[in-house]
């Protein structure tokens, strides 16, 4: 083998042992992901779908599961009609169930009183003119209907009690016929009318009703009821006309996320779905649904804003960058979602930019999210500001842990040994080499570890101390720190500093990097001085015990050597004062 095809080779073998370092890395990232929990929209939540005379239609859900559905009801009734047909002539004998489903038949088998038999299927039309798009057809498992006895009592089909299906203050059209017991002498016996179901707020009669199809008993707690579509009497009558409130179900698993209609507005919202107004006969807070299409989003990785490093902690109002990997739809855009520490609930959503197909880096700030521990995660949706109808949507892509601490805060404290008579500080008494002079404390400490610098604060002075217990980075997670005086220090005199002012200034920044401003100097700094204060010196002999002379000794004359703590840079005066002075010269 020649040495270039042994040199290609080397080469290919170092590019694959590169690109393997690059993946497992990212494969770290996500093994140390979980899954999204499965998003479920609350009873009582209202959600848009289907549009009925050029008006996109809000819907309560009555049920959030039946056999994997969700029970939508109309919020508000979509018209308010009656079925009457003045042209249908009397009857004299009970018309049959199949010409009272086309007809509005009037039969009387009283003198006073007149019974309507009404269709609905007049009702079903006004219903069928709901129009729905592509993808909502994707999600209807039933397409808009008028519900009947048998769907919405109690045990129903649909799954639904009286609090769940009933409007506070209004009726609404069933599909179906009602009968009344025998009651008073069978005078209502042969008495079928149109069923409705009343509010929770409406009276009812004292007795049980019968459902025609079924034959089955209707309990008076259930509030549903006949009623007539014309008041008809000898005395004349009136068209009844109640609300008309239409019933769909859609696919609760193709259903990825739902949130206000509000939230589109690229800011963080604190995500809630309002389940208050449930029956109330209006529309307020409803929910845009993202419905699950071809779109994908994975998050890869969080990083701090300048992209160094992978990280699970960040500031108060700092910034992240998140690493998507995504694909591109129609008009599609990232969104970020919060949920709380166990991934269990939505915290907070924001709509962020239009997404890039690819694994692409997302910044995202935190202002205003409150600290505490999150689960991060993503969605690829698909945005319509002209509409508040269904859109596509990735599903919820896996969570990433991130945690909001408070920025850390430096304070200084000086600390001065003991030992020092003139001051806090004293030449030679405690301010010598590798004496503390004071300690910095952070606190909060913030992301750690933090690096430390030491900096002028007007001048060099600074360049004689260093903080203790920093790491070959500068850098450490325990807090207070000492700030001590170098070993060789530009400023020592006999192993101590000069008498003199020292002025230094410490700032920090986080694992992250943070706080700095914009031309990426730190911010965070606390500054201080203080003064070396001159100590008196001490004199002292050589050898004491010869200070004292006989007069016969001092015939001779001698020499004693008085030494001054401190001497070295000081200038030292000397006097003699007391006793035989004239006998005795320096």
């Amino acid at each position: 083998m020649s040495k270039k095809v042994i040199s290609a080779l080397i080469m290919i073998i170092a590019l694959s042992v590169m690109v393997n370092i690059y993946v497992n890395g990212n494969m770290l990232s996500i093994l140390n992901a979980q899954s999204a929990p499965v998003f479920t929209i609350p009873k009582g939540a209202k959600v848009v779908l289907g549009q009925y005379d050029n008006r996109e239609v809000v819907w309560d859900i009555g049920n959030n599961d039946n056999n994997g559905s969700y029970v939508l009801m109309s919020s508000k009734p979509i018209t308010t009609m009656g079925t009457y047909d003045s042209s249908v002539p009397l009857a004299t004998t009970a018309p049959s169930l199949s010409i009272r489903e086309n007809y509005c038949l009037k039969f009387s088998n009283r003198t006073d009183y007149v019974i309507m038999y009404c269709p609905v299927a007049p009702l079903r039309s006004e219903i069928a003119r709901i129009t729905t798009n592509v993808n909502e057809n994707t999600i209807i498992t039933k397409v808009p209907f008028l519900p009947s006895i048998s769907d919405v009592r109690t045990g129903g089909i649909l799954g639904l009690s009286l609090n769940d299906r009933a409007y506070k203050t209004s009726s609404y059209w069933l599909e179906g016929y009602i009968t009344a017991p025998t009651y008073s002498a069978g005078a209502y016996a042969d008495m079928y009318n149109n069923a409705v179901q009343r509010s929770k707020t409406t009276g009812i009669s004292s007795y049980d009703y019968v459902d025609m199809a079924t034959g089955g008993a209707i309990s008076r707690n259930e509030k549903i009821v006949w009623v007539d579509s014309k008041a008809w009497t000898n005395n004349g009558g009136s068209i009844i006309n109640n609300p008309l409130r239409p019933f769909t179900l859609i696919d609760k698993n193709k259903v990825v996320f739902s949130a206000n209609t509000s939230y589109t507005d690229g800011e963080w919202h604190g995500y809630q779905i309002d389940v208050a107004n449930l029956n109330e006969n209006n529309e307020l807070n409803p929910n845009k649904l993202r419905i699950e299409s071809s779109l994908t989003a994975s998050l890869q990785d969080i990083k701090n804003e300048s992209k160094t490093k992978s990280i699970s902690k960040i500031i108060k109002n700092g910034s992240i960058d998140l690493y998507v990997n995504a694909n591109t739809g129609t008009n599609n855009k990232i969104s970020v979602i919060l949920y709380n520490e166990a991934g269990t609930e939505i915290s907070h959503y924001r709509m962020l930019e239009n997404t890039r197909g690819g694994t692409n880096h997302y910044i995202v700030d935190l202002n205003n999210i409150a600290v505490g521990k999150y689960q991060v995660a993503v969605i690829n949706e698909e945005y319509d500001a002209s509409s508040n109808l269904p859109v596509e949507s990735s599903a919820i892509s896996n969570l990433m842990p991130l945690e909001i601490v408070e920025p850390h805060k430096l304070t200084y404290t000086k600390t001065p040994q003991s030992g020092a008579t003139a001051g806090d500080y004293e030449f030679s008494k405690n301010v010598n080499a590798g004496q503390a002079v004071g300690e910095v404390t952070a606190s909060p400490i913030g992301v750690t570890p933090l690096t430390y610098t030491l900096e002028s604060n007007g001048d060099n002075s600074y360049q004689n101390f260093e903080i203790d217990g920093l790491d070959a980075n500068g850098a450490s997670s325990n807090t207070p720190l000492n700030v001590k005086i170098k070993s060789g220090a530009p400023d020592l005199v006999d192993g101590g500093l000069k008498a003199g002012e020292y002025k230094f200034c410490i700032t920090a920044v986080d694992a992250n990097g943070d706080p700095v401003d914009t031309s990426g100097n730190p911010t965070e700094k606390v500054c201080t001085s203080f003064t070396v204060e001159k100590t008196n010196p001490t004199i002292a002999f050589d050898d004491p015990s010869t200070t004292k002379k006989s007069i016969a000794d001092a015939a001779t004359a001698w020499n004693e050597t008085a030494t001054a703590t401190p001497s070295t840079g000081t200038k030292i005066t000397y006097s003699i004062t007391g006793g035989d002075v004239s006998l005795i010269s320096i």
